[in-house]
């Protein structure tokens, strides 16, 4: 049975590593001095021309253009490995210019994605009938995150000890797989709660 447990154990820290080693490195950590807000850029967009930024959020509109694909995305705060946080909360639109073409059947509204980039100018469309100034971001590396319901449909394991879903919504503690020990605790819960 100990056998058991310690191999789940290192299942799931190898399940956890492997995705993070899949996403670059730009999305995963922050610009070196932190990235300026959105709304920051859309109201002083010369001060900001040239800068790196790491935004995110959820796809709003996907429009594929004669060699590059602009996506309008609605910001959102980033939590762990630059994963957009859900919340009701829009930190400001963007759009994110990527070279080449994207399936808007997989870049399709709803879906969260980070990006990497530089700020390059603001642009002024409408949504229904109000002019809103979007930030213009030429992407050089992005994201597209899984939806949270392909973990819940693939990455379920049944142990005599319950359900354990990635990505650990209800925590993972050293004593449930070894017995109570006070000096230890895995805190699964607290840093991948929010990818």
């Amino acid at each position: 049975m100990r056998f058991m447990r310690l191999h789940l154990v290192a299942t799931f820290l190898l399940f956890l590593g492997g995705c993070a080693g899949n996403i670059p490195l730009e999305i995963r950590e922050d610009v070196p001095g932190g990235s300026p807000g959105i709304n920051a850029v859309r109201s002083q967009v010369a001060q900001y021309e040239g800068s790196k930024v790491r935004w995110g959020g959820t796809i709003a509109e996907v429009e594929n253009k004669a060699a590059e694909t602009w996506l309008e995305v609605v910001g959102r705060e980033l939590g762990s490995y630059g994963r957009p946080r859900p919340s009701d909360l829009s930190l400001g639109r963007f759009l994110a210019r990527i070279e080449g073409f994207a399936d808007p059947a997989i870049y399709r509204k709803g879906r969260e994605v980070t990006v990497y980039g530089t700020v390059e100018s603001r642009i002024v469309r409408t949504i229904d009938e109000y002019p809103y100034a979007y930030p213009l971001v030429r992407v050089q590396s992005h994201y597209l995150w899984r939806d949270h319901d392909y973990y819940r449909r693939h990455y379920a394991y049944h142990y005599p000890y319950g359900y354990y879903h990635y990505p650990f919504h209800y925590g993972f503690h050293y004593r449930h797989f070894f017995g109570h020990h006070p000096g230890y605790h895995f805190g699964f819960h607290h840093h991948f709660h929010h990818w």
